[in-house]
């Protein structure tokens, strides 16, 4: 189901001056001679070309680093899995070869189509988050260093100072008193999105799924419970409406350590698709006439997925022909029997989603789920354990995977793809509610389409499918009960 070019970032496109060695946002106030100024597609391969951030836009803090249009596949999952942190446990070869490529052939295509070298996008990403942590929190450099990825404190001085052409201790002098996010009892951390986004639609998707002791939403505030180093805490992400004009949503971290946080961070962005190019998706989706009135009457909206790509896809499975209450329900069951709970009860929440090898013993008495549903599930945890489903592979495996575990059927991968693998070209014709919303915004016809026509429709759709089948689901008055994921 995946497309060979997959569309899923933001344009994050810099103008970098020759004359001062810098790069800025295209709303910078500087106004360089035209001959000196060339174009990069994102601030990490105008980084790649020796320029650094401009201290006047601050591009490093409304753009993401490694932000691009559009890039194949092979790229777009590399990408997916360096933000999730995949080399700072391991080299540009294993990376390579995780995508199945050589590491030359992955590097060519980095260069292309990134303009730098996976292990520099990396490099990047560490120190753009260490600097964000150096604006807006006190934490201590050793903290720092910890927090973004670093091995050591003197690793990230020569890489931020590479990066940015000041060290650690400079930039931190330079912030204004405007950046710094005073925190009471937690991390605070800003995390920027190109506008616009539809927080009340974020919540109203999340708020009827939340799992009971792991997740909840309350004043606009999503909470869950999450594990840093052995040590479970709470995140919290600010959602409410209060925030509107702010292009960034605000996240507390209430955490024992926040050693490798940015990961977690790469977690959020992702669950609630702050890195979509969602001003490209509406351009592309508004051409069509069927589509273009629903994507009218709800700017902003994103796909939401999940927090873990595992939980999310036995969610998911769960959900199969049953009520978005129902699944609910059942998947707090599970997270009761199963999940590992606090110490202690934390703003509300008491214990951790299970592990796959926690689930590889499911049982379906006292849950409430029918015992084939509760054996495809134990089915995907042993798949996910032993390694022959890769949530973290390129989409179009990821499918063919998952529907080789009995149980799962093209509906469920299709979901899984939306939901959990962030894949932003597929849309689930198997849905009948999905056929209905397409129906009434064609017209107001008879018969919903057949799945066929469906795939016919929506190929208009492409690259944006997946944000297509979600502004139909949205158009629906009642979620459907195909539509638990």
């Amino acid at each position: 189901m995946g497309s060979t070019a997959t569309t899923t970032r933001a344009s994050s496109e810099v103008s970098a001056v020759a004359t001062t060695g810098i790069y800025c946002r295209p709303q910078c106030s500087a106004r360089p001679h035209p001959k000196n100024v060339s174009q990069y597609v994102s601030p990490v391969a105008a980084e790649a070309a020796g320029y650094r951030s401009c201290l006047r836009c601050r591009p490093d803090r409304h753009l993401r680093s490694t932000s691009v249009d559009a890039v194949p596949e092979a790229v777009a999952t590399a990408l997916g899995l360096i933000s999730d942190g995949f080399l700072d446990r391991f080299d540009e070869a294993a990376l390579a070869d995780r995508v199945g490529y050589s590491t030359r052939q992955l590097r060519r295509l980095f260069e292309q189509h990134v303009g730098a070298t996976p292990a520099f996008v990396g490099r990047s990403r560490r120190a753009h988050f260490a600097r964000r942590l150096l604006d807006e929190s006190n934490l201590s450099m050793p903290a720092i260093a910890r927090a973004a990825g670093f091995g050591s404190v003197r690793q990230m001085n020569r890489i931020v100072e590479s990066i940015f052409a000041f060290p650690p201790s400079e930039l931190r002098r330079k912030r204004r008193a405007g950046d710094v996010l005073v925190a009471d009892g937690g991390l605070r951390l800003r995390l920027p999105f190109v506008e616009p986004l539809d927080r009340a639609a974020a919540r109203a998707h999340i708020a009827p799924r939340v799992t009971a002791g792991v997740e909840s939403v309350a004043d606009g505030i999503y909470r869950r419970t999450l594990e840093v180093c052995g040590n479970p805490g709470v995140i919290e992400v600010n959602l409410s409406d209060d925030r509107d004009d702010a292009a960034f949503l605000e996240l507390t971290a209430h955490l024992s350590t926040f050693d490798s946080i940015i990961d977690d961070v790469a977690r959020i962005r992702s669950m609630f698709g702050l890195d979509d190019d969602v001003r490209a998706a509406e351009e592309h989706l508004l051409a069509d006439p069927v589509i273009a009135p629903l994507v009218r009457r709800q700017r902003g909206l994103r796909v939401v997925g999940g927090w873990d790509r595992f939980e999310t896809a036995v969610r998911v499975i769960v959900g199969q022909q049953v009520s978005v209450v129902g699944a609910t329900t059942i998947t707090g069951r599970i997270a009761e029997c199963y999940g590992r709970p606090l110490p202690g009860p934390v703003l509300g929440l008491n214990r951790l989603f299970p592990r796959p090898d926690e689930l590889l013993d499911l049982e379906p008495a006292g849950l409430g789920m029918p015992t084939a549903r509760s054996a495809t599930v134990a089915a995907l945890a042993a798949a996910v354990v032993e390694g022959s489903v890769d949530l973290y592979g390129p989409s179009a495996e990821v499918r063919a995977q998952l529907l080789a575990v009995r149980g799962i059927g093209p509906w469920t991968a299709d979901v899984i793809a939306m939901r959990a693998t962030r894949d932003a070209d597929v849309i689930p014709c198997g849905d009948l509610g999905i056929r209905h919303a397409i129906a009434h915004a064609a017209g107001g016809r008879d018969e919903p389409p057949s799945e066929a026509e469906c795939a016919d429709l929506a190929a208009a759709w492409s690259p944006y499918r997946s944000l297509a089948a979600q502004h139909l689901w949205a158009s629906l008055r009642t979620v459907t009960a195909e539509e638990t994921s």
